[in-house]
């Protein structure tokens, strides 16, 4: 049930429009439907818990009360799905900094706090009468107890609540989120990728760390090189060999 619409006319294009619902199956299915109407780029469809929440490679998100689940439509000028999905964590981790959380990413978007991960993005291409749509999704555990979490998730996940001793209301946090994702998707429609894969190099925390990858084509370790123009994760073999990573999963190594 939605429980309220929010309008905040200052923003120039993300966030203009927030849909606020206390339960969903998913905020990205909900903003997939919405497609189907006549809406604004840039309307958020926020719930306060999901029931079929999905991360990456279908994986179940856990979506307890207390987290903050939103999805983002845009409409970028060309099929980048993939990039947006790695330059939204940017603004994630800006805005868990500013309420006292020091984040960084691990690739290609997990959000995470010494080792544990505290949010996670899902960006989704979408075409509906021939245009273009990303659906961004966001899951932050922001007042989330970790014992709410599922028993298998909890030794590798945090929560802001359980890090920062103040307490910090969704809707506060969403607010300076939806700030800085606005300015990155503004940023985004008139800078060069490669200038903002820059930036998001520079919050990448696996650059550096020696990685085990696994792809449709087998499994290779290496260190964390370089992100490529294309947004792939550079690897360098034991060998000095590069490989591009996109797909699949990739562990940090001890």
């Amino acid at each position: 049930m939605k429980v309220g619409e929010f309008h905040e006319s200052n923003r120039k294009v993300v966030g203009r429009t927030v849909l606020h619902h206390d339960v969903l199956e998913s905020t990205n299915e909900t903003a997939k439907e919405l497609l189907e109407t006549d809406i604004e780029e840039g309307l958020v469809v926020w719930s306060d818990r999901q029931v079929a929440g999905r991360g990456r490679q279908g994986r179940a998100w856990a979506s307890p009360a207390g987290g903050l689940y939103v999805s983002i439509i845009l409409r970028p000028k060309e099929a980048h799905a993939w990039i947006l999905g790695l330059l939204i964590g940017m603004p994630v981790v800006k805005a868990l900094r500013h309420f006292g959380v020091f984040a960084g990413l691990k690739y290609p978007n997990d959000v995470v706090y010494q080792g544990r991960k505290i949010a996670g993005l899902l960006c989704e291409g979408v075409y509906r009468r021939d245009v273009y749509h990303v659906v961004a999704g966001i899951g932050v555990n922001t007042n989330v107890d970790l014992d709410k979490l599922p028993p298998d998730v909890q030794p590798n996940a945090t929560t802001l609540k359980r890090e920062v001793n103040l307490f910090v209301a969704n809707d506060e946090f969403l607010d300076y989120l939806l700030n800085q994702v606005d300015d990155l998707y503004s940023r985004y429609r008139n800078t060069r990728v490669e200038f903002l894969l820059k930036d998001y190099r520079g919050q990448c925390t696996t650059i550096g760390k020696r990685v085990a990858a696994t792809t449709s084509k087998g499994k290779m370790t290496g260190r964390a090189y370089d992100i490529a123009a294309n947004g792939a994760l550079v690897i360098m073999d034991d060998a000095g060999g590069k490989h591009e990573f996109v797909e699949g999963s990739l562990e940090v190594l001890k």
